[in-house]
């Protein structure tokens, strides 16, 4: 299958399939051995799965695996619950991905592409289609497609009665070549679908894990809880319309939740925004805007939230969800984004600690980037948990310039220089994008808290301080002298507690970079998420703000690998509403034409272009690249930092 893809109409195109599920039968399945008679095909069909052509794909998608319980072969739109892509993975790029059996194929096989990977990974996560193009497959496949179109990926079936239930977004209508972020309301009431021992004491459902599965149109779901005055029938919220099926676009009474039909539901206007920014059909206190975290979301088609022993998450039985949706359709056709969210009850005994959110989107933060045309940088933050936090996942969001993300264990900041007391990352300056040095020549450091003992928290244990350890421990002196030994908060110390403090007196007092390193992600659009179990302990009743910190840094890639693909003014859309943050830059800084690369000088745009021709090609010289800023469009970037803790005490 040698040369590159076009389109399946265009001249000279031999490789034509129908779909990509259909191009991965044959590069994938077929060429690598998976169907051969010895492995999936017509005898051995290893672990009940038989990947022959006529069958393959209703044994693989929404199938259970036979081999390790709690996973599916492929689960649409969630790659890291599909044993397929874990196993084709774990041989493919060993380094980042473990096998719960073994890897595949077994050997002598060798391992698929990376290129074959990274195709099997999008089909998952636009929703594992059995018929349709998935965008930029082609290319990965060598194969010849037909054009892409809107993908409508399967309802997420709703969880038996007695497990949980199920609240849908209805869908509103994302137009052809076009990104556009929404904001609108619809009503739910599960009260009678909820067990007693799952109901809170203020009129609540708890819940213990959610699931949510939606078109593969998305940028992000946040799903935010109303908490105001307004009633569901108050006119501030505006029209409300059934939004698809055979009722599409009647009036309905957002409480009547059997008007619009199953296949429906009844919500008010979809209208552009920005986090709910300008909204006109919203009350004055609803609480939305960049802070919003929403009581759940997703960045994905699909997402699971499991969280741990224990753990709950909570909303009322009844209310208003305004669903906050930003979505692209690179298709020239109209698509619709409809999404479903299960909850599953938590039984009392899994109703210890509410869960809290992480969800750092103060905009000083959330739009720090500021990167020269041509160039690459790197931007860190620090945040600092609360006494007895449980840190149980972080996960991470940027838009198509962010080319890493990680997150490390500790308080990094620089210490002395210019940037004295600045976050940075304990790695330093990247080679390989050439990155300034955030710290300036300073070193980035953090400290390695003593576990115990640090009565002075001065960060080190010393003899005196020993000392006093030893007469709490005879009773001469009281726990009061020094906290920092009383490791649990139990208000005594033990000789555990003395042990801690005296290793504590001879460990490093600087935390390792590597051994300090938690996260990792390379592809914005479908971030890592990092499950901790048990979940991480992050300090104490007397823990210091060394103890209790992440420190987070993304680096933002514009146009230094590859000048084509530097922010260009002309591509760039406008914010919408009018919101100063990014969109096309005032005045462009960088040739794309002529001098590539190079940066501009003049005044007016034809001064501008005409700094930017070449020797050889005079008056073909366009300055038209920007500075990267942070912003709300996808042209522009964003450095957050997700996931979700609880505390335990």
């Amino acid at each position: 299958m040698a040369g590159r893809a076009v389109a399946a109409t265009g001249e000279g195109c031999t490789n034509h399939f129908d779909s990509t599920f259909a191009a991965l039968q044959q590069v994938v399945f077929e060429n690598r051995g998976c169907t051969s008679t010895v492995c999936h095909g017509s005898l051995a069909q290893q672990g009940g799965l038989d990947l022959r052509p006529e069958v393959a794909y209703g044994e693989l998608v929404g199938q259970p695996s036979e081999t390790v319980a709690g996973w599916y072969r492929v689960l649409p739109g969630q790659r890291d619950r599909s044993l397929l892509f874990q196993n084709l993975a774990a041989k493919t790029l060993p380094d980042q991905f473990k096998a719960p059996l073994h890897p595949m194929p077994l050997d002598p096989l060798p391992a698929i592409s990376t290129n074959e990977l990274e195709a099997l990974r999008l089909w998952i996560e636009a929703g594992a289609p059995r018929n349709d193009t998935v965008r930029g497959t082609d290319d990965l496949l060598d194969a010849c497609l037909p054009p892409p179109k809107p993908i409508e990926i399967d309802p997420l079936p709703p969880p038996a009665p007695e497990e949980g239930v199920q609240i849908h977004m209805p869908q509103w209508i994302v137009k052809a070549n076009s990104e556009r972020e929404v904001c609108y309301a619809s009503y739910y009431d599960i009260t009678d679908q909820v067990p007693a021992e799952s109901q809170g004491p203020n009129g609540t459902i708890r819940f213990k894990q959610v699931q949510i599965r939606q078109d593969p149109l998305t940028h992000h779901l946040i799903v935010n809880l109303y908490q105001g005055q307004s009633l569901p029938t108050a006119d501030v919220w505006g029209a409300f319309k059934c939004r698809g099926g055979a009722r599409d676009g009647e009036t309905c009474d957002p409480t009547d939740l059997a008007f619009c039909g199953a296949d429906s539901g009844c919500a008010n206007e979809a209208q552009t925004s920005i986090a709910c920014f300008g909204q006109t059909d919203l009350p004055p206190d609803a609480q939305v805007g960049l802070n919003a975290s929403g009581f759940t979301g997703t960045q994905k088609a699909a997402d699971t939230i499991t969280y741990g022993d224990g753990v709950y998450n909570e909303i009322p039985l009844k209310g208003m969800i305004i669903w906050n949706s930003h979505a692209f359709n690179l298709t020239g056709t109209d698509g619709k984004l409809e999404s479903w969210m299960n909850l599953y009850f938590a039984k009392p005994d899994e109703q210890v600690y509410p869960v809290q959110g992480i969800f750092l989107a103060s905009p000083p933060v959330l739009f720090k980037t500021n990167v020269p045309p041509f160039k690459a940088e790197e931007v860190c933050s620090n945040f600092t948990m609360p006494r007895h936090s449980e840190l149980a996942e972080l996960t991470s969001h940027m838009h198509q310039r962010g080319k890493r993300f990680r997150t490390w264990d500790g308080l990094w900041q620089c210490q002395g220089g210019p940037h004295d007391g600045d976050p940075c990352s304990p790695f330093g300056p990247d080679e390989n994008y050439q990155t300034p040095d955030l710290c300036a020549g300073a070193p980035c450091t953090a400290p390695n808290p003593p576990k115990a003992g640090d009565c002075n928290q001065d960060l080190k244990v010393t003899i005196g301080e020993l000392i006093t350890g030893v007469n709490i421990v005879l009773g001469s002196m009281p726990v009061s002298s020094c906290d920092r030994f009383d490791m649990d908060g139990d208000k005594q110390v033990t000789i555990a507690d003395l042990i801690a403090a005296v290793n504590s007196a001879n460990q490093p007092e600087l935390l390792d970079p590597q051994q300090s390193l938690l996260y990792t992600n390379f592809i914005y659009n479908d971030p890592a998420v990092l499950h901790f179990d048990p979940p991480k302990a992050m300090g104490g009743s007397h823990s210091v703000a060394a103890e209790r910190s992440l420190t987070y840094c993304a680096l933002y890639d514009n146009g230094f690998t590859d000048p084509a693909r530097v922010k260009k003014k002309s591509t760039s859309p406008p914010t919408p509403l009018g919101i100063p943050l990014g969109g096309p830059c005032r005045t462009p800084s960088g040739c794309t034409q002529g001098l590539v690369g190079e940066l501009c000088t003049g005044s007016t745009q034809a001064e501008l272009n005409a700094s930017c021709d070449s020797p050889d090609d005079p008056g073909a010289g366009v300055c038209d690249a920007c500075v990267l800023t942070g912003g709300v469009t996808t042209e522009d970037e964003m450095f957050l930092l997700l996931g979700w803790y609880y505390v335990s005490k």
